[in-house]
């Protein structure tokens, strides 16, 4: 399995390198897209003009992302120029809007109920420490603290439910979309999600998610001290584009190397239903 894994992301690392035209519109569209929301940010005047602005900007940032999503997820099966590339995801990128939208759905419902959660857990919490406060009368002893395991298993539940499990499924999903189309992607769910969580699925996106997600954090937070004013700005400005091309092409590289064992899981099971259940499958 390792070994397939590691094959896929080789595989897929060339292939965005081979189309480095590609890589660099995908690049101008993850600038365009964060630079969309800084600049929605940081608008805080309520003018009509600044209202305008802030809705584009808003509407800005899905559309770009959905963008990216739909290159990303086609970069490594279809050959196609970048211009076509780009054409293609600006044509089709509402269906990956739509095949997720169940799992907008459910994010959200996933953060109201955690953000409940993490709110009775604050207050138990600022209750224990009232109590332990000098001056509190106490009738005894004072008690051992209990470990507050509740805080940790809900930050552990909420990082696995939006870093994790979330993630996979849409990649998957966007994959079958952008591959196979609106409508079958719909029929297919069931068993594309249950692709999804597969063991090699899940190691392949542990390991993407270090270079898309943990080395572009460690560059961002990483402080770079230097002598002059304009030298320090320069290093930031160095990490951070560092930063987003590390993380952009990390992620690229990772849902082509999903795709690429998503792709050949399949065509295995087609091979095995063809074959009839008495068949034994050779060892790959």
């Amino acid at each position: 399995m390792i070994k397939r894994i590691f094959h896929a992301l080789a595989s897929s690392s060339r292939d965005l390198l081979h189309n480095w035209r590609e890589l660099i519109i995908l690049f101008v569209l993850y600038l365009a897209m964060f630079g969309a929301g800084y600049q929605f940010l940081r608008t805080l005047e309520a003018t009509a003009g600044q209202l305008l602005l802030s809705a584009l900007l808003a509407l800005a940032v899905p559309f770009l992302f959905l963008v990216i999503q739909t290159m990303a997820a086609r970069h490594h099966h279809e050959n196609q120029p970048p211009a076509a590339s780009l054409v293609s995801a600006l044509r089709d990128f509402w269906k990956l809007f739509v095949i997720a939208i169940p799992l907008i759905l459910i994010a959200l419902l996933a953060s109201y109920l955690f953000s409940k959660a993490g709110s009775n857990a604050s207050v138990t919490a600022v209750r224990q420490v009232a109590h332990s406060m000098p001056g509190t009368p106490r009738p005894g002893p004072p008690k051992p603290q209990p470990v507050g395991w509740q805080p940790v298993a809900i930050n552990t539940l909420e990082y696995l439910v939006f870093f994790l499990i979330l993630p996979l499924a849409a990649i998957h999903l966007w994959i079958a979309t952008t591959r196979e189309g609106l409508n079958q992607a719909f029929k297919r769910s069931a068993r594309i999600l249950a692709r999804a969580f597969a063991p090699q699925a899940v190691v392949t996106y542990a390991i993407g998610f270090v270079f898309f997600a943990g080395v572009p954090y460690f560059l961002v937070v990483t402080r770079t001290s230097a002598w002059s004013v304009w030298l320090d700005a320069g290093l930031l400005t160095v990490r951070l584009l560092l930063a987003a091309t590390v993380s952009l092409t990390g992620w690229v590289v990772t849902v082509g190397a999903l795709g690429e064992l998503s792709e050949a899981k399949g065509a295995i099971n087609v091979a095995q239903t063809n074959e009839g259940p008495g068949h034994v499958p050779a060892e790959a």
